[in-house]
């Protein structure tokens, strides 16, 4: 499947004459594409992970996702980018994905996508990003049912009470290639200095058939913990 990722660049420099105002770029080291279909219903996700390259504060703006069959006629689309921390300094990155339902189509109808996503400069808030450690562990069970977990530990390594922690949790295999991702939020509840807490989330049954079907398989989770600070 012929795969196409465009970023667009909104960022303008004010003194295009001056080097030291270069902009904030954003850059595709990854991305992948997957249809998975848990038998109710079948969608097409979109992954990417994005870098600074520039020398400039960027926060990732927005996103769409178009889908097309083999005609190049669209399926279907969808623009609300998931999973990612907002603002990035220079050479820091993110994971971010969309995802579209596919209607009345199977999957050998999908044939290509096209995933835009815009930056913007914003040097209002940085993303802080705190420790984490990650694991991944096969066949857990849970009432008389198995799963695949990610997990994420998120260390407080500030002298303050950290609230509304979010943690993006991504899946990978060998080659780096993103295989899922998950992102949850500790809505008003605290780390505490010194301390950790734990994040899981489980791999969905209908990625986990999409992996063997394409001999795909799964070697590690990255993770990127972090709050949003407002600058002075």
């Amino acid at each position: 499947m012929k795969k196409i990722l465009t970023l667009v660049l909104v960022m303008l420099m004010a003194m295009t004459t001056v080097p030291a105002f270069a902009a904030g770029k954003l850059s595709v080291t990854q991305e992948n594409f997957i249809v998975a279909d848990n038998s109710y219903s079948m969608y097409g996700y979109a992954y990417a992970r994005l870098d600074n390259v520039g020398d400039k504060p960027i926060k990732v703006n927005a996103g769409i996702l178009e889908i097309f069959d083999a005609n190049g006629d669209p399926i279907t689309s969808a623009d609300y980018l998931r999973a990612y921390a907002e603002y990035l300094q220079p050479g820091e990155y993110t994971y971010a994905y969309i995802y579209a339902e596919l209607l009345d189509v199977d999957e050998s109808d999908v044939n290509d996508y096209m995933l835009t996503i815009t930056g913007k400069s914003d040097s209002d808030y940085i993303s802080h990003r705190l420790p984490v450690t990650t694991d991944y562990v096969e066949d857990v069970v849970e009432w008389y049912s198995s799963y695949d977990y990610m997990y994420a530990t998120v260390a407080n390594d500030t002298d303050e009470p950290i609230y509304n922690v979010t943690v993006v949790l991504v899946l990978l295999d060998a080659d780096g290639n993103i295989l899922y991702m998950y992102e949850g939020t500790m809505y008003n509840m605290a780390i505490m200095p010194g301390s950790s807490i734990q994040f899981k989330a489980y791999v969905e049954q209908a990625f986990i058939d999409w992996y063997e079907k394409k001999g795909l398989e799964p070697a590690s989770v990255e993770a990127i913990a972090y709050v949003n600070v407002e600058q002075d």
